[in-house]
């Protein structure tokens, strides 16, 4: 492996960990958090609720996921584990990052219908037909990712064993071509949709008198940090992919651009896992009695400490 790959490779090595490690911490707090919210602490559930617990299901087995890939970097880029691990969690890396984007997408849409379409029949959907439509999600994306279990992600070069989904080492099979298809039409097409969703709400406002407004300011905030966090975390690997997709063109066969391109697209990749990480924001913004179990969690707690301290200080005065 000549210097110029090997300076790529250190710095996807140097970005990766820290930006994972922290990701890991963060998100699994954030995510236990919710989950514990969700669980206890909101019921009974509305059709939103059904969509926020789902989401946080997916960031939270992706937290999961995190140890092994963050390993696998700290180990520079060597895996120790085998085959069948390898695939398993890149199958589930795929799968719950294909959920997040579902579940955003379905809190955007939820959101346009309340505001654009109020008395649409989909705002008076059940818990029950909400459950069910999650689990359709869940086995549609379970059945579009099911492939990675079927191919071989482990690969040996340069005394190294790789795992990786993207194996451009052997990119020449079916598998790899829809890969690399549904890797970017998971993302094109809910950007679509949420920024749809998004305009759509604004120029309904537009037309709303000013007390009006205030009514649906809310929708605006969930569907603005919607879009933040789904562009910030998705659009530049999704980019970063297009890029290799060209690097490897035949027009483009420089090994060194190759291999630079290739990198770059490994440390975009990192930022679709702090999706997991900022996703409670949406969970904050888009649930007013998430918002306000949170909020009663941190006055309990507050009160926890005072009455802590005052019995503290009481014993030392006596």
């Amino acid at each position: 492996m000549n210097s110029s790959v090997e300076f790529h490779e250190t710095t996807l090595i140097q970005i990766a960990v820290p930006l994972l490690l922290v990701a890991f911490i963060l998100g699994s707090i954030g995510n236990a958090i919710a989950l514990w919210i969700f669980c206890f602490r909101m019921k009974p559930w509305k059709p939103s609720t059904v969509y926020l617990f789902n989401l946080t299901i997916a960031d939270f087995l992706l937290m999961c996921c995190l140890p092994f890939r963050l390993a696998y970097y700290a180990n520079q880029k060597h895996w120790i584990f085998g085959d069948v691990p390898c695939r398993l969690l890149l199958f589930m890396v795929s799968l719950n990052r294909a959920g997040s984007i579902a579940f955003l997408t379905l809190v955007a849409i939820d959101r346009y219908f309340k505001v654009v379409h109020p008395h649409h029949k989909l705002n008076s959907m059940s818990q029950r037909y909400a459950t069910v439509g999650v689990i359709f999600i869940w086995i549609v994306m379970i059945v579009m990712t099911s492939y990675l279990l079927s191919e071989q992600h482990v690969f040996q070069q340069k005394n190294l064993t790789y795992c990786e989904s993207f194996n451009l080492y052997k990119s020449s099979n079916v598998a790899a071509t829809w890969h690399d298809v549904f890797f970017i039409v998971e993302f094109v097409a809910p950007l679509c949709i949420i920024l749809f969703c998004t305009f759509s709400i604004i120029l309904k406002l537009k037309n709303k008198k000013s007390e009006s407004r205030r009514k649906y300011k809310k929708a605006i905030h969930i569907v603005i940090t919607v879009v933040i966090v789904f562009i910030l975390c998705f659009l530049p690997s999704n980019i970063g992919r297009l890029v290799v997709l060209i690097a490897h063109s035949s027009k483009l066969e420089n090994v060194e651009v190759n291999k630079a391109a290739l990198e770059v697209f490994y440390i975009t990749l990192c930022f679709t896992y702090i999706n997991s990480m900022l996703d409670p924001i949406v969970y904050y913004f888009s649930s007013s009695r998430f918002k306000n179990a949170l909020q009663r969690k941190k006055s309990h707690e507050m009160e926890m400490r005072k009455t802590g301290n005052s019995s503290g200080t009481s014993e030392s005065n006596n």
